[in-house]
């Protein structure tokens, strides 16, 4: 059977026949670590399909969760599958309104959550709130899945517009978790520590249907607070996490002075782990530099969800600072006459739900617009640039990647976000979310009478220290590239606000309408300057 004949259940299958009483799952409950076998997961995803069947889940029915990691949230995603229906995925951190909406969007027949879940509201479609579906002892009847199924509907609004739901179909799915496992070298001797949302493409393909397809091992972490303790409680060799995630574990070994130690990184994340990858976008170039430096170099990657989601993926072989590795096999890749990058392959999504035009404007003769500007080195590895879309026009003429000077500005230990604006304008702007630790402590360093945080960020001498350090970072890029004005924050950006996506990406026009007087403050004050 080759890959275009599999789906998800073929894979649970398969490993639960390879490797029976092994340890499989692991789950951290107040600090103590337990394991569930390959034989005990099967059974309770069984248990889960019977669960569902009798509460009227049937082939192409879609079936809603709205809740964070749980054991309870992949036997709900395994068990959905097996029955031909078709999970629909919420972000545990959306609003009642906004998932509200979701489930209706979806015509969801069922609606799974979670204890401590807000409760959302009936609606005009059929579908009941029930705990996490593990009830009962019979074995669901057999359904026949196909590969070319409806597996999954991802609701994605990436960081503008609209949500979209994006159709995976089990081909999809495990085309993609073949190829990225097998190229990134994963097997059945790997731990891995999952703290990425599962509801998120990128956790669900490369820790979740990468664990079912390698036999390894996958600990769910307890919370998102807990990381660092469950790495020692885990020993992981292997993590995937997003930027913000190894710019935190960079300014912690900052602040504590030990971030030249040899092996401390190690130490941190449990002393076992072996390849960190990297995902959502580029690491800042300082934090990448770091782990290089502690022999844990960051593995970037790039994907969309719209493509199950991985396309390209750097290993310890090609690894190259600054690239997203080289394409995937099973995938086409090429580069556009405007830079947009266009995938071609069998993880490409079906479309989007119940949305012709947008799917017609997305995938043109079988190509995936992704919609991010790339190029391709000279050994094959991938570089993006930036989004097609967020290009800022400089009133000068010039075109800027945000991206690029954002990912210098979090490098800095004092900085926890930036974004950076400007178009239309002659130069950029920055707002900056600042390190509140790091902060807390120049201020210290400085002795400076700070009585609010108001005055924290607008204190001359903290300006002064963000203006040396801004500058030291952009020194490399070109005039038009540089921050000509800045405003430090006295509040962060937030999943809540709308301000960030759930891996943590920059909303931008979100950011631009919530913060507009700061903005348009800072421009007058470079004008009054002139």
């Amino acid at each position: 059977m080759g890959v275009q004949d599999e789906t998800i259940c073929d894979l649970l299958n398969k490993t639960v026949a390879r490797f029976g009483d092994q340890p499989a799952l692991g789950t951290i409950r107040d600090g103590q670590l337990s394991w569930r076998s390959w034989l005990e997961v099967d059974a309770d995803v069984r248990r889960s399909a019977g669960s569902l069947q009798r509460a009227g889940v049937g082939s192409g029915d879609r079936v809603v969760q709205f809740a964070p990691n749980s054991y309870g949230w992949i036997l709900t995603d395994l068990a959905v599958v097996s029955l031909g229906a078709v999970h629909v995925p919420l972000h545990a951190t959306l609003s009642v309104q906004q998932a509200e909406e979701l489930v209706q969007r979806s015509t969801a027949a069922l609606l799974v959550t979670a204890p401590g879940v807000p409760e959302l509201a009936h609606s005009e479609t059929s579908w009941t709130t029930h705990p996490q579906l593990m009830g009962g002892d019979s074995d669901p009847s057999d359904a026949k899945v196909q590969p070319d199924d409806l597996a999954t509907i991802l609701y994605t609004s990436g960081t503008t517009g609209q949500p979209r739901g994006v159709m995976l179909s089990h081909q999809n799915l495990v085309a993609n978790t073949i190829a990225t496992t097998e190229v990134v070298g994963m097997d059945q001797h790997d731990t891995r520590l999952c703290f990425l949302p599962l509801s998120h493409i990128y956790a669900r393909t490369c820790d979740l249907y990468s664990w079912l397809y390698s036999g390894s091992r996958l600990v769910l972490a307890e919370s998102r607070e807990t990381i660092v303790r469950d790495c020692q409680l885990v020993h992981p060799t292997v993590l995937n996490g997003v930027p913000y995630f190894y710019q935190k574990l960079a300014q912690q070994l900052h602040s504590t002075g030990n971030a030249e130690e040899p092996n401390v990184l190690r130490k941190l994340l449990g002393g076992k782990v072996q390849r960190c990858f990297c995902g959502g976008a580029a690491a800042p170039p300082d934090v990448e530099s770091l782990f290089a430096r502690q022999g844990l170099p960051l593995l970037g990657g790039y994907g969309l969800t719209e493509s199950s989601p991985v396309i390209a993926a750097a290993t310890l072989d090609n690894h190259c600072p600054g690239t997203v590795g080289r394409p995937l096999e099973n995938l086409e890749v090429r580069i556009a006459d405007d830079g947009e990058v266009l995938v071609r392959g069998p993880s490409v999504m079906l479309g989007y739900w119940q949305d012709e035009a947008a799917t017609a404007a997305t995938i043109v003769d079988g190509w995936l617009r992704t919609g991010d500007l790339g190029e391709m080195d000279a050994s094959g590895n991938l570089r993006i640039i930036g989004r097609k879309k967020e290009i800022i026009v400089l009133s000068t003429g010039k075109n800027v990647s945000p991206i690029q000077v954002e990912q210098l500005l979090t490098g800095s230990p004092l900085v926890e976000h930036a974004c950076v604006v400007g178009d239309s304008q002659k130069c950029l702007a920055a707002l900056i979310v600042p390190n509140p630790d790091a902060l807390r402590a120049e201020i210290r360093r400085q002795r400076l009478w700070v009585w609010s945080k108001r005055r924290a960020v607008s204190h001359p001498a903290v300006r002064a220290v963000y203006r040396a350090e801004i500058d030291r970072l952009l020194q490399a890029l070109s005039s038009h590239e540089q921050v000509g004005a800045f405003t430090i924050l006295s509040q962060g950006f937030s999943i809540e606000s709308g301000e960030l996506t759930p891996k943590l990406s920059l909303r931008r026009a979100q950011i631009a309408e919530n913060f507009a007087k700061q903005i348009d403050r800072m421009y007058r004050q470079l004008a009054a300057r002139r």
